[in-house]
């Protein structure tokens, strides 16, 4: 294997938590009247919460609060939620365990905001898989920029061509081959045969089958 380490996205990767996102992004925008579509919120997906408001509240002049205070309160009902419901995608303690055995310094690169990083974490059990962990908040700028994962990257020690990254998202396998990286794309059913994917280096419909590209 021509790595020295993999780079994990979490929501949609790591955790089923895109569909809790989407809801709960709905539901807070239509009790100001505003529809927010199914595609804009996939159009969101991997981006840092702020920035997608920005974009809304441009298309929705109505609504009145910060980008800031919404973010806060999509973000604190998604905790609520993960807390209660979070589940794991399918395969991925055989992926974490794969890569273990493997030898590589593993690390989770995600726009959500740290205190969702440990909540995700501590609900599945799987901290102890991740010698590095860190988010786009420390970052001015978010998926599909590169800056996450060249971050993580150099927390690991390790340099961005030896980094493999897996990714449920189009923004997300940009900013990571953005960041020179290979990346692995695991998008969901309904989207797999989506073109936005096709700049992956590998497609797979599951963790599950992570051992089969090497």
């Amino acid at each position: 294997m021509n790595f020295d380490a993999v780079i994990f996205d979490m929501d949609g990767v790591l955790i089923d938590s895109e569909p809790f996102w989407h809801s709960i992004e709905k539901e807070i925008f239509l009790r100001e009247g505003v529809t927010i579509t199914e595609e804009m919120c996939v159009a969101a997906q991997g981006k840092k919460s702020e920035h997608v408001i920005d974009t809304w509240k441009e298309m929705f002049p109505s609504l009145k609060l910060s980008s800031h205070e919404y973010a806060l309160e999509i973000e604190k009902e998604v905790k609520n939620k993960i807390a209660q419901e979070g589940k794991p995608i399918d395969g991925v303690i055989f992926a974490l365990d794969f890569f273990k055995k493997s030898g590589l310094k593993t690390a989770v690169a995600s726009s959500s905001k740290y205190h969702l990083i440990d909540t995700v974490l501590d609900k599945l059990g799987i901290r102890k898989y991740f010698e590095v962990i860190h988010s786009s908040q420390d970052e001015k700028f978010g998926k599909p920029m590169p800056d996450v994962f060249l971050s993580a990257a150099k927390k690991l020690s390790v340099k961005p061509e030896k980094c493999l990254v897996i990714e449920d998202s189009a923004n997300g396998v940009l900013a990571g081959k953005r960041a020179l990286m290979t990346v692995v794309a695991v998008p969901s059913a309904k989207d797999f045969l989506s073109k936005d994917f096709d700049i992956a280096d590998y497609k797979i419909r599951s963790l599950n089958e992570i051992n089969k590209i090497f």
